[in-house]
């Protein structure tokens, strides 16, 4: 080994706070690697039987299933490979030159042989990988953090705040199975804020949003806490009542129809009130999903007919 060789070797982290003389015959049998860029260290079908020291360059780290994303960068003074090194197994990554670099390989026996003779050496190994496992944790924890928020963003109406349609395509059917399942009563309700077209023609887009977001909290304040809420479609709105026969999604709809009627929408100088028209339709344990909504959109219909601003029932 190279003086210069040596010396980087010694700065290695897995030699931290001991004597290097006192160990450095023992690297006699390790060899120097010379990494073009893009070259591979490790990969997840080759098994591996040496530790690796960075000499010079960096090594980027990608896991299995995302070759194309960076998990991590291992710099000068790390080490690759340590994990697979000691249970026996396929390296789980696959690490790869990021530019020209040299790596130090001390084989498998060596690291053995260095844990025996040295505490240091085998309290740095550990240290390397745990601190390797809790970076992996935390990469862990970031990408489920990142895919709930891809889910929510997919599930959460962005304008309103309540769920949307496509979160309705599988929420209400788990519902509608449940009810279905242990002989509950329940009923699904269509709503539509009465003359919306004229709220935004008379005061624009944003306060027509603003009514939006008004009406869509409003109702979720005033339904059970374990009744579903969608925002359906433009100004639609639909909502599953678990547990409730028709009187009681009557007096649901009715406080709905009253509440948002007395509900003043603010947006600066402006204030006005808007309405609800609801379509309700009762238990049917034999109806599918799609029966029972437009069942309830064909009530909200005559709803709209007879004037607006009321409840009617199917059937």
């Amino acid at each position: 080994m190279s003086p210069a060789d040596r010396a980087l070797t010694e700065q290695n982290f897995l030699f931290r706070g001991m004597d290097f003389t006192s160990v450095e015959y023992m690297l006699e049998h390790c060899s120097i690697r010379n990494l073009a860029a893009g070259e591979k260290l490790l990969q997840p079908d080759t098994p591996n039987r040496h530790l690796y020291l960075i000499l010079e360059g960096k090594l980027s780290v990608h896991l299995v299933a995302q070759e194309t994303l960076e998990h991590a960068m291992l710099l000068v003074t790390e080490c690759a490979g340590e994990i697979s090194l000691v249970d026996g197994k396929h390296p789980s990554a696959l690490v790869v030159a990021t530019g020209p670099a040299r790596i130090l390989a001390v084989p498998h026996d060596t690291v053995w042989s260095l844990v025996d003779h040295s505490h240091e050496i085998a309290r740095n190994l550990l240290e390397i990988i745990a601190g390797r496992m809790r970076h992996d944790n935390m990469a862990l924890i970031a990408s489920q953090n990142k895919k709930m928020q891809i889910e929510h963003q997919a599930y959460v109406d962005a304008l309103t705040g309540i769920y949307n349609r496509h979160w309705m395509g599988n929420a209400f059917p788990r519902a509608l199975h449940r009810c279905v399942l242990n002989k509950l009563p329940f009923a699904v309700m269509v709503a539509d804020i009465d003359h919306f077209k004229r709220v935004n023609d008379t005061y624009g887009h944003l306060v027509g949003d603003i009514a939006l977001k008004t009406v869509a909290r409003c109702m979720a304040e005033n339904l059970r806490p374990h009744d579903l809420l969608v925002r359906y479609g433009g100004e639609e709105f639909a909502v599953f009542l678990p547990d409730a026969d028709l009187d009681e999604a009557r007096i649901i709809a009715t406080r709905l129809r009253v509440v948002i009627a007395d509900t003043e929408i603010r947006c600066e100088k402006i204030s006005f009130k808007v309405t609800l028209s609801i379509g309700i339709t009762p238990t049917k344990h034999e109806a599918t999903l799609e029966n029972l909504i437009g069942e309830a959109d064909q009530a909200l219909y005559r709803a709209k007919e007879l004037g607006r601003n009321r409840v009617e029932i199917f059937g």
